[in-house]
């Protein structure tokens, strides 16, 4: 019996199809003050059938800023688990909608002691898009969330992003776009 799991198992495995990827920012800006982000998730996932994926990043950010009075130095940890619904055919563009449970714990000095840390849990609804740039590669984007619920140590946090002034160029310009290899 435990064998004809394991080839059961095994033989649903390798009919869908997985990927790893990810993001990668940086961001640096000095006008008299200077401030610096660093943001990297990478990211794996799994087709389970034509319509669904599962999969979860593991994120780490970095963020330094330094004023002539102040350094600031804000750190990240990310865990998101996701699941995407596909809503288009196969094809060189697919859109999708994913859900999100992103668990977050942060950290950080301020001249040189140590921020208070806290944590947040989620719910985010966002739409992306996923393109095959051949058998092996593509792109996806991740478009800002449409709905966000945000516990933060017992502070919470509702956003519903309907009619909420956002501009197209806005909109696209506050995307984030990841590489993927699909195996």
């Amino acid at each position: 019996m435990l064998l004809l799991v394991c080839f059961t198992a095994s033989a649903a495995f390798t009919q869908t199809k997985m990927w790893v990827g990810g993001t990668l920012s940086v961001a640096s800006s000095d006008n008299g003050d200077s401030e610096s982000a660093t943001t990297f998730m990478p990211q794996f996932g799994m087709h389970l059938n034509e319509n669904w994926s599962l999969g979860g990043s593991l994120g780490f950010s970095n963020r330094k800023e330094e004023t002539p009075t102040l350094e600031e130095t804000s750190t990240v940890t990310s865990i998101v688990p996701f699941a995407r619904y596909w809503i288009s055919q196969p094809g060189t563009f697919r859109f999708f909608g994913q859900g999100e449970l992103p668990l977050r714990f942060y950290g950080g000095e301020l001249n040189g002691d140590d921020k208070d840390s806290y944590n947040s849990v989620g719910l985010v609804l966002r739409p992306g898009v996923g393109i095959s740039l051949s058998e092996r590669w593509g792109l996806t984007m991740l478009m800002p969330p449409v709905f966000s619920f945000v516990n933060t140590d017992g502070n919470s946090d509702f956003y519903l992003g309907i009619n909420d002034g956002y501009n197209i160029q806005d909109y696209i310009l506050d995307t984030s776009l990841g590489i993927i290899f699909k195996f």
